[in-house]
């Protein structure tokens, strides 16, 4: 009994990694995290046509058609993917890079979805499309995107995740911001990349901003990368 309740445990453990608040429970993010076998040079299979269709997907494949042949092109790849997300240069992909790919294709159709909610206004306490705060806007796209998380504040989120420095955000990473108190996290949003960050504001509702624009610029605290 008591050997069947661990094997229950682990397998559970291997469903669903978690990391603070945020939970991963995608099957396929799971799959590709837990069974992934790794991917190198001289390697021909349909695991590597869709690791070049993901990695054209995402900006890093530039050959013109995914071959299925994991060659020279398909290496520099991983390898550029591997620098821009701050993983071990090594040219493989392995679990943890096929895994990082996942949560970066997530996180880039995710950042697709929040472009459908410009202007809906804020509301305090607010998760849906009829408002949002800032936190609520993070959790409402995190969990239509198949990321489960609780509902939690912004200095909380703060806490969640690994540091990502401002020259090395990548579109969905999380940004935040002190407004009311200098040093106090009070304000989060999805970085889109080209300095533009999105998120929900008293003056517009959802809306894009400029990361250094004279008003957001001096009250940046940091970015974090939860999933």
């Amino acid at each position: 009994m008591i050997k069947r309740n661990w094997l229950l445990a682990a397998a559970a453990m291997l469903l669903t990694v978690s990391a603070g608040s945020v939970t991963y429970t995608s099957p396929a993010v799971a799959a590709t995290s837990t069974t992934a076998a790794s991917l190198a040079i001289g390697t021909s299979s349909s695991s590597v046509t869709l690791l070049q269709q993901n990695l054209k997907t995402l900006g890093y494949f530039t050959y013109p058609t995914a071959t299925g042949y994991f060659g020279t092109i398909t290496e520099a790849s991983v390898k550029a993917y591997q620098t821009a997300y701050g993983l071990p240069i090594t040219g493989i992909a392995d679990s943890t890079t096929q895994t990082s790919i996942a949560h970066a294709l997530t996180k880039k159709t995710m950042m697709e979805d929040a472009m459908n909610y410009l202007h809906v206004p804020y509301l305090w306490g607010g998760t849906t499309p009829q408002g949002f705060d800032c936190s609520g806007f993070v959790y409402y796209l995190f969990k239509t995107n198949g990321v489960s998380t609780t509902r939690t504040t912004s200095s909380a989120l703060y806490g969640q995740g690994i540091s990502i420095s401002k020259t090395k955000l990548m579109p969905g990473d999380l940004v935040f911001f002190s407004i009311a108190q200098t040093g106090v996290v009070d304000h989060v949003g999805f970085y889109l990349g080209n300095n533009q960050f999105i998120s929900a504001t008293r003056s517009a509702g959802i809306y894009p901003q400029n990361m250094d624009s004279s008003y957001w610029g001096p009250r940046y605290v940091g970015a974090k990368r939860v999933y």
